[in-house]
Order: structure tokens, then C-alpha cells, then sequence
């Protein structure tokens, strides 16, 4: 506890002249102070104590006497030994701690019936009497109602043979919470785990209508196991008391000040909210490893006058200045230390108004979600909304850059468009033809451009899920929803947004197959990533229906959802290839240089060649159009050679896609024993071993070599 710089004998001098101000009226007191033979540091120390009245009309002599003996609770005078003594079935061992009205020892079961080792609290002698009783007695009311694994549970009570009550506690052998996190170097989510288990304590406690009042490291223990125990509801109050009731409690107060709230200071009433500041100012020492008012070497008065009106410090500002600290500015600036402060703020009404809104805002932090500290700004939204998707997030982003291609392209059509309308416009002298023609246009411009508007409205909605405001997207998530819920909720609005525009709802339906096969192979849950391949399933064969009720039964876009849709249209893997095969054949000749057929060649290719499909191999052989007399893998490395020349039309030599159907064409000519002809294509392969950036695709290229030499 704080003590000032004031120690030993002259503590008793300061008290002794303490209780004699305060027996005078306020104007009486420098008098008296001034015509006392004392240094002017007791001075000092009397006037900031006294200084207390002049923050707070409200606070009663009797409180400003009782707050006093906390800082005198140390003094070697008033605790008597207690040491051997017996107590019920217990004897006493050693002394644990002394308080400002109680002293609390280590004792063990001495009666034979089973070993146990227990904490008994003791009233002081010289507190026995009057009110003190009472609120030890309401300690003990308090303490029976506790029953919960993170507080320490109440075993026993008695008074002794003469006459001095005592409490005998759960005995909790461990280090404080502080102390614990430091001598264990715990990291940053350790200590805010650790802090929240010491949170659902706290919580129960008020949901027993229990303030705790005096929360401190030293009263919340932690076991060798990492599990917390919340100690000494000595000076707690009972939220459900009469007034009178509630006012002795809190004259009979001893609090300590480095973690009182301003309110307590004060002499103001006492809430729950009282606690969330306690907790505040540990969770603040807990990552920083000092308080957050600058109180070292400033006696009580000053300290108390510093907590009532200076503002905290941010939890990364006091990081700056102590170098020891085990956490590292980064990682409190921001949602943390907006956290720590809301928890600090003066007035009660606005920090968080339940210990569960503030551990639930910590627990928001360590999950990467926009915290209630924080104001909720698009910005901020979307910050927290891409941090704790950093990968699936991929797949919005693939949504929002092939929508917006699909935006530019619909402009520039919608602007071609009404460049066309003003030129027949201005051939209107031409006849009834042109007019009806410029006509024509000017409505093909109006189609084009609210095509344009919904494609555009559409893609600022995926931004607008990271907004909680009522009307936006986002409110139905409160703003925090995942990658996932955005997909599954613009998913299910395609064909209502889009109603009757056939072209536009199977290109969206078409990417949203694309993405959730992305996000069905990202996920390591079986359950989810099997909804994602029914989700991938629906909207492939929906694009599929879509593309042929637009363009018709041959278009190249419908090949290509024909070949992303074949294996859900049939059961048969024979089917299934014919289907591969038509698609294949359509692309051929709707668009020979689209660049999907070199990747539906080169699941026809892989299916009917490599030796993982062996059981497929005859379906595939069999279902080749034109039919042919040769060997499956002589068909396939006709495909691999038309793969590698369509590729060749859109990518860089090196890219991916040229060095892994080199591969394949290294493995397959290996297979047929064609070995120099497949040096040319394995050397292309073996150059690009662990050239690629990513870890799949360089895991892609070692397994072909390790294939083709085999093979070799």
C-alpha cells in the first residue's frame, strides 16, 4: 500500500495531530497547525489528508478518520500475536497479513480428523466492539452468499473464548495476479485471459449484489495451476442494504488508494461501476507494471487529489516510460488502451456499466473485433474486419475486383451506348427509320446504365458489411461480420437484386461457385467445409441455368459452367466425363483462346493419365471426342501440348501454370518411356524447384519431380 514519504515513529505524530484537526471547525485548523511544535513535512502530510474535505462537501469526519487508518495499518503496535493459538479445530501457525481492522493467519486443523490447512481472519482487540462488530458481522453475511470456484469460500465462523470474532477461509496458496504474470513471463493474451477468469469472479460477486470495493493484486491470488482466486470482502457492501445500513459500511471503509475509485475518494455513492474501475487500474499494472496516475513520490493527499482529477495515463504511454515493462507499445496502443481508459473514466455512468461489458470487450479484442471503447467508424469496422479474416478475406476481395471489372465493362458499354443514342439523335432529319433507330439506342443506354448503377450498388454493399449503422448491411452483424457471413448474405440476394437480368446473375453466381470452393478447401472443419461445397454446388449449377437462359445451348461462358458444374449433373463417372468432354468441345469452338480451356484440358488430361485417377481411366478413354484408337497416355499428352500453347497466348514464360504442365508432360512422356523427349520438359520443371512464393504451389512442382524421376 502507499504510505507516502512519511514512516515509523512520526506516522503516529501525524495521527495523533490528524485527530485533533479534525475535532476543529475547518477556519481553526491552520491556526492550529501553525502553534503545533511539528516539522513541516508532518505538516505537509496532515494538510493533504485534511485536504480530502475540500474535494468533497459530502465526506464526514468520522470517513476522513477510518480512510486514515488504512495508511497506519501497518504500524508494529496494533496487531497482537496470535501465534499457537487454537481456534475451533484449528491452530494457529503464522501470521498471513494485517489489515486496517483485522489481522489474517495461517492455521491448521489440529483435531485429528483430517489434515487441512485454512486462513482465519481475526477482529483486532482494540476494534472489538460497536459498530466494527457489525460490519464484520456483514462481512460474514457477504461471504456466505459466495460460492464460486474463482472465490475463495468461507469454511467456518466463531468467536473465540474471549470473545473476538473470526472467519475461517478456503486457504489460497499462490502469488498475486501482478506478480504471478511477472514471475511467469506471461505474454499479452495470457495476462488478458488470466485477467478475465479474475473478471467472472468479480461478475458473480455482483450478481450476488456484492461490491467488492477494495479489488487489488494483493486480493486476487493465483494458484500454481493459472487459476485466480478472489480474497477479503472485508470492506464490501451489500447493494440491497437500507440506507443506514449502507452508510455505516462505508464509514467503517478502508480502501487503498493506488485503486480506489474517484467516487470512493470522494465519499460519493458506491456502484458496481466502482469495481470496474479497481479492475481498470490492475488490468493497467498487469501490462504495464506501474499505476496510471503519476504518483510515485507524492504523499496521500497529493496521490488521492491526482486520482479525483488528473486525467490517466494510456496503458502505451506508461509502456514508454518503463522500459521493464513485458509488453511492448504496439501492442496496447489502439483498442487496448482505449479500453483501459473507458474503464478509468471519472464518472461512473460512463465507464462500462457491468464487469461482463468490459471482460466481454477484452475477449472482442483477443478475437480481432471492433471493441465498445472505440468509436464505430466504417474505418475502424473495416480495419478489424480484414484483420481477423487476413486469409479468408481473399475471397471478398475476389468478389469486389471481379465485380468492379464487371462495372467498368457495364460502363463503358452504357457509354458507348449513349454515344450511339446522340448520334441517331442528330440524324433525326434522316427519316422515321433513323428516329425509331436513335429511339432504340437512347433505351439501350438507359438499360445499360441502371445495369451499371445495381452492379455498382451491389459491390459498395460488401464494403458496407463493416458498417453497424441501421442502414447499412452490416447492422444485422452489429458490424462485425465475418468474410463468411457476407458471402452467404449477398449470395442469397443475386436473383432478387438482379430479377430478370439472366447475364448479370450468372456471372455473380458463377464467382460465388468460385469462392466457396476457395473458402470449402481453406476450412480444416469438416462439417463447415462440406456446407461450403452444397453452397458451391447451388451456385454452379445456378449459373449454369442462368448462362443457357441467356446466351443459349453453345456460348463459351456456358462451356465454361458446363466444365465448373459437370460432376454435380451426373452420378456415373462415365457421364461425368462426357459431360467434360462436351464442355472441352463447345470451348473449341465458341473460343478456342479462352483462357479456361487449357484448365478444363487439364482435368480431362490429369483424370485420364495419372496414376491417382487409375479408376478413372477407362471412362475418360472411352468418352474422347472424336473417338480414337490411341492409348490414354498418348491423348493426354496431345492435351498437354495444346495446354502449354494456350498458355503460352497469356502468361510469362516462368509463370505457374507453364512450368506445371511442363511437369506433366515430363511425367507423361517418362510414363511412355519417351526419355529424350522428356528431358526438355523436366528441365523446365527441375529449374523451377522452390521458386514460387507460394508454399502449395512449390509443394505442387517437388511432387511432380519426385514423379518424373521415378518414372526416369
Amino acid at each position: 500500500m502507499l504510505v507516502g514519504n512519511i514512516q515509523g515513529n512520526k506516522w503516529k505524530e501525524v495521527k495523533a495531530i490528524l485527530m485533533d484537526a479534525l475535532a476543529l471547525e475547518p477556519p481553526d485548523r491552520a491556526k492550529y497547525l501553525t502553534n503545533q511544535p511539528i516539522s513541516r513535512e508532518v505538516r505537509g502530510e496532515v494538510e493533504s489528508l485534511l485536504a480530502l474535505e475540500d474535494d468533497a462537501e459530502e465526506i464526514l469526519h468520522a470517513s476522513a478518520v477510518e480512510m486514515s487508518r488504512d495508511f497506519f495499518a501497518d504500524e508494529p503496535d496494533l496487531p497482537y500475536s496470535a501465534t499457537g493459538q487454537q481456534i475451533g479445530a484449528y491452530r494457529i501457525v503464522s501470521e498471513l497479513g494485517v489489515g486496517g481492522m483485522g489481522a489474517v493467519y495461517l492455521a491448521e486443523r489440529s483435531d485429528g480428523k483430517f489434515n487441512q490447512r485454512v486462513a482465519i481472519k481475526l477482529l483486532k482487540r482494540e476494534f472489538n466492539a460497536g459498530r466494527t462488530r457489525e460490519s464484520f458481522k456483514r462481512e460474514i453475511e457477504i461471504q456466505s452468499r459466495l460460492v464460486h470456484p474463482s472465490v475463495a469460500t468461507m469454511l467456518d465462523t466463531g468467536t473465540t473464548d474471549d470473545g473476538v470474532p473470526y472467519i475461517v477461509m478456503e486457504y489460497v496458496e499462490g502469488r498475486p495476479i501482478d506478480k504471478f504474470c511477472r514471475e511467469n513471463n506471461l505474454g499479452l493474451i495470457e495476462r488478458l485471459k488470466l485477467f478475465n477468469k479474475a473478471c467472472e469472479a468479480v461478475a458473480f460477486s455482483h450478481q450476488n449484489l456484492i461490491v467488492h470495493r477494495d479489488l487489488k493484486p494483493s486480493n486476487i491470488i493465483v494458484t500454481a495451476e493459472g487459476n485466480p482466486k478472489l480474497l477479503d470482502f472485508g470492506i464490501s457492501k451489500l447493494l440491497d442494504t437500507s440506507a443506514d445500513d449502507t452508510a455505516n459500511i462505508t464509514l467503517m471503509g478502508a480502501m487503498t488508494p493506488e485503486f480506489a475509485s474517484p467516487e470512493q475518494i470522494k465519499g460519493a455513492p458506491v456502484t458496481t461501476a466502482t469495481d470496474v474501475y479497481s479492475l481498470g487500474v490492475i488490468l493497467f499494472k498487469l501490462l504495464t507494471g506501474t499505476y496510471p496516475y503519476k504518483i510515485k513520490n507524492k504523499v496521500n493527499g497529493d496521490v488521492l487529489r491526482e486520482i479525483t482529477a488528473a486525467e490517466p495515463l494510456k496503458a502505451s504511454a506508461a509502456v514508454a516510460i518503463n522500459p521493464q515493462s513485458a509488453i511492448r507499445i504496439p501492442q496496447l496502443k489502439g483498442d487496448l488502451d482505449n479500453i483501459i481508459l473507458k474503464s478509468l473514466r471519472k464518472e461512473p455512468d460512463k465507464r462500462y456499466q457491468t464487469v461482463e461489458q468490459f471482460s466481454a470487450d477484452i475477449w472482442r479484442y483477443m478475437d480481432g473485433l471492433p471493441v465498445l471503447a472505440r468509436p464505430a467508424t466504417l474505418s475502424y469496422r473495416a480495419s478489424k474486419f480484414y484483420g481477423r479474416n487476413k486469409i479468408s478475406v481473399l475471397a471478398g476481395i475476389f468478389i469486389v475486383v471481379s465485380l468492379l471489372t464487371g462495372l467498368t465493362v457495364a460502363l463503358w458499354q452504357a457509354e458507348v451506348a449513349r454515344g450511339q443514342a446522340r448520334f441517331a439523335a442528330e440524324a433525326q432529319n434522316l427519316g422515321a427509320i433513323e428516329t425509331e433507330r436513335a429511339k432504340t439506342e437512347e433505351e439501350k443506354a438507359k438499360s445499360e446504365k441502371e445495369k451499371a448503377e445495381k452492379i455498382s450498388r451491389f459491390t459498395m454493399k460488401i464494403i458496407s458489411y463493416a458498417n453497424p449503422a441501421w442502414y447499412a448491411e452490416g447492422s444485422k452483424f452489429d458490424g462485425d461480420a465475418r468474410v463468411i457471413d457476407v458471402l452467404d448474405d449477398l449470395s442469397g440476394k443475386i436473383d432478387t437484386e438482379f430479377a430478370g437480368q439472366a447475364d448479370i446473375q450468372s456471372e455473380l453466381h458463377h464467382k460465388f461457385n468460385e469462392v466457396y470452393n476457395f473458402v470449402a478447401k481453406s476450412e480444416s472443419d469438416p462439417a463447415r467445409a462440406e456446407s461450403y461445397r452444397q453452397k458451391r454446388k447451388f451456385h454452379a449449377l445456378r449459373a449454369l441455368e442462368l448462362r443457357k437462359q441467356f446466351y443459349g445451348e453453345r456460348h463459351e461462358l456456358v462451356a465454361k459452367d458446363l466444365y465448373y458444374a459437370h460432376s454435380y449433373l451426373a452420378e456415373d463417372e462415365r457421364e461425368r466425363a462426357a459431360l467434360l468432354m462436351q464442355a472441352i468441345n463447345m470451348m473449341r469452338e465458341t473460343n478456342p483462346k479462352n483462357l479456361n480451356l487449357p484448365y478444363m484440358l487439364e482435368a480431362y488430361a490429369n483424370r485420364l493419365s495419372m496414376n491417382e485417377y487409375g479408376h478413372l481411366h477407362e471412362a475418360y478413354r472411352q468418352s474422347v471426342i472424336p473417338a480414337t484408337d490411341l492409348g490414354k497416355q498418348e491423348i493426354a499428352e496431345k492435351y498437354y501440348e495444346e495446354m502449354l500453347q494456350l498458355f503460352a497466348l497469356h502468361y510469362e514464360s516462368g509463370h505457374y501454370a507453364i512450368v506445371l504442365t511442363n511437369c506433366y508432360l515430363a511425367l507423361n512422356k517418362a510414363t511412355q518411356k519417351k526419355l529424350t523427349p522428356a528431358e526438355a520438359n523436366y528441365q523446365v520443371c527441375k529449374q523451377s524447384e522452390n521458386k514460387f512464393n507460394l508454399e502449395s504451389q512449390s509443394a505442387t512442382i517437388n511432387d511432380m519431380l519426385r514423379k518424373i524421376e521415378a518414372a526416369l
